[in-house]
């Protein structure tokens, strides 16, 4: 029986074993639902059992270079199939709203770019989400069945982005898979998903990635060493998507004005984080927001390792004493802390009020952290 090698999909160990398990003993699934934060590995997993599961090869899987394999890697095997979130422009699309010629390479592009790069978190122009045409042509392609062997997969990144009419469609899908279908389900909001959805699928919950992990993964992609300040710095992001994110969008201008806002919501001076709010506000720069709001997120994280571990040096370049994580050292209220900024995230994305974002952001971090809040003026 060959046996499953992972290749680009790192740690996750619980995860390899289930996976790999399964492969060899030939008791996978129809479906599974891939959920955790982004840039923790959900593509470059589905994507490798993908193509080991098309490969080939008669000893490892996947080889990397059958006829299968080489298809698969510039997407164009019949029998495997993505959906991801895209943000196509007006010339991408036909007057109706459906995608052009242009629109369908486009298509092609990102999943490629997608497959090459598994792990960096994607940015957008405009506000991402999943055509309904591809969406219902990837359903149509699914209940069509194999057309080269024994098996049709389909990855769906960003199931919880689909909307009602492409939820049950995919849904019926799910109920009713012909034989060999194999459909992988990525999300980063599991709670964002239909009850009969998760009922359907077997679910595979993504950790966070160790600092060993990630730092190895960037002294490979980068150079240096782990003891480097920089990669040390990046090393406790949990995840190797942001950690790369992190290193080619340094957003040091940023990392100040977000340390000062925790510092001061935690402190419950209202009328201070108010006057930031305003002076962020100001800046007019959504991509600066989006910034803003990562970074928080990289120093909660960080914060929470650190404090693990004992030490002081390494939250992003900064003393973790600067962030005073005592009041929150519990996993629960991290994966809260957690929750708001990616709230904050979303409705950056969708281009919400900022002075509102800003908000309620300080108002739920406030609550989190049962400060006593000073009342504005």
């Amino acid at each position: 029986m060959s046996q499953l090698q992972w290749n680009k999909f790192i740690g996750q160990e619980r995860i390899k074993n289930v996976l790999s398990s399964a492969f060899v003993n030939n008791t996978l699934g129809h479906a599974y639902l891939l959920c955790g934060d982004a840039g923790t590995g959900k593509f470059a997993a589905a994507f490798e059992l993908a193509m080991a599961l098309l490969c080939k090869s008669q000893d490892q899987k996947p080889c990397g270079s059958c006829d299968s394999c080489t298809r698969m890697l510039k997407y164009g095997h019949p029998d495997f199939h993505v959906v991801l979130p895209v943000a196509p422009e007006a010339e991408h699309k036909k007057k109706d709203g459906t995608l052009n010629d242009e629109g369908w390479k486009f298509i092609s592009e990102s999943v490629i770019r997608r497959i090459q790069n598994p792990y960096h978190i994607r940015t957008y122009s405009s506000i991402p989400s999943i055509p309904i045409d591809w969406i219902k042509e990837v359903n149509q392609s699914i209940l069509r069945g194999a057309l080269e062997g024994e098996r049709s997969i389909a990855i769906i990144d960003g199931i919880d982005m689909l909307n009602d009419d492409s939820a049950n469609a995919m849904l019926k899908t799910l109920e009713e898979p012909p034989a060999g279908t194999l459909i992988l389900l990525l999300t980063n909001k599991i709670h964002a998903l239909l009850p009969t959805i998760l009922s359907r699928c077997q679910i595979l919950r993504f950790a966070w990635l160790s600092p060993e992990e990630i730092s190895a993964e960037l002294v490979k992609m980068y150079g240096g060493s782990p003891d480097d300040k920089r990669i040390k710095d990046l090393s406790y992001c949990g995840s190797l998507g942001r950690a790369l994110h992190l290193h080619e969008n340094p957003g040091a201008d940023v990392i100040d004005d977000a340390i000062k806002f925790w510092t001061l919501c935690e402190r419950g001076m209202w009328n201070d984080v108010f006057e930031l709010c305003d002076q962020l506000v100001k800046l007019d720069d959504y991509g600066l927001y989006e910034k803003f709001f990562r970074e928080t997120m990289e120093l909660v994280r960080n914060a929470f390792f650190a404090k693990l571990e004992g030490t002081e040096n390494y939250i992003r370049g900064k003393s973790s004493s600067e962030i005073h994580f005592h009041t929150y050292d519990g996993l629960e209220k991290v994966e809260d802390l957690m929750e708001i900024c990616e709230k904050a995230l979303s409705r950056i994305a969708h281009r919400a009020n900022i002075s509102l974002v800003f908000a309620n952001f300080a108002i739920s971090l406030m609550e989190i952290v049962n400060v006593e809040k000073q009342q504005p003026c």
